[in-house]
This record gives structure tokens, C-alpha cells and sequence, in this order.
């Protein structure tokens, strides 16, 4: 007999999301930005706040991008609600040095979005490995 769940809205509070897993290579930002900006069109952002997601993502994911394991795969997952769009990208890569946040391209990330994190932690799969995050979110703009 077939197992049902009904998905109870109450006990599931995180908004709806979308996952995009492509090859950690240069060749596939293309397709991240027209995704990115698929999305924040989707969500209702003005045309200024879907070119500034679009960037942000070129940038944070050539900063994985340069760094990651040869054959890894770099997920993006999108999550948006009423008031913000969520992004959180993270691929396996072989260091993740702290002089990445004191580049010109994280100064950039920075003044493209409202929030933005870098993170590292051990690869549960790899005994040696280590796979970086970075997060940030992008606030609509109020039509005040």
C-alpha cells in the first residue's frame, strides 16, 4: 500500500524553493544568470534589483567557481518571499582563504545586496574536503 503525508502548511514555514546544480566551470554562468534573473523576475523585483541578483551571481559563483574541485558540482538554491530573495550557493573546493572577502569582487558583492555571508565547513563526504557557502539575500524595493 502506497504511504500519503499531507503537507500541513503550519508545520512547513519555509518558503517555497528552487535548486539549480550545474558543473563548478566558467562555461555555466551564463545559464546561472538567466536562471538568477528568471527568478527575481518571477518574484517581482524591479528591473535595477534583477540586474543587481543577476551580478551577484556571476560574482559569487566565480568566486566558487576558482576554487573548486575539478568534476564538482555547484548548487544554487533560491528561495523567495514577499519581501526578499534568498541565495545559497556552495560547491566543494579545495581552499577557501579569507583574502577572497577582502577582494574588489566581494566589495562588489556587498554593495549589490543587502546581506551577505561566506562560509566553510568539512565535506561529510570527503574526509579532507571542505565546502564553501556563500549566502546572501536581496530586498525588494518598496514602492513607497
Amino acid at each position: 500500500m502506497a504511504k500519503v503525508e499531507a503537507i500541513d502548511p503550519i508545520q512547513n514555514q519555509s518558503p517555497p524553493a528552487v535548486e539549480l546544480l550545474v558543473r563548478a566551470d566558467a562555461s555555466q554562468l551564463s545559464i546561472i544568470r538567466a536562471v538568477s534573473a528568471a527568478i527575481a523576475g518571477q518574484a517581482d523585483f524591479d528591473l535595477d534589483s534583477i540586474a543587481d541578483v543577476r551580478l551577484a551571481m556571476d560574482e559569487a559563483c566565480s568566486i566558487l567557481i576558482l576554487r573548486a574541485l575539478e568534476g564538482t558540482t555547484l548548487s544554487c538554491r533560491f528561495q523567495s518571499t514577499p519581501e526578499e530573495l534568498r541565495v545559497t550557493i556552495n560547491a566543494q573546493v579545495s581552499e577557501l582563504d579569507t583574502t577572497s572577502q577582502r577582494s574588489f569582487g566581494w566589495h562588489v558583492l556587498n554593495t549589490l545586496t543587502d546581506s551577505i555571508v561566506m562560509t566553510r565547513d568539512a565535506d561529510p563526504e570527503q574526509a579532507n574536503g571542505i565546502v564553501a557557502t556563500i549566502e546572501f539575500t536581496k530586498t525588494k524595493v518598496s514602492d513607497a
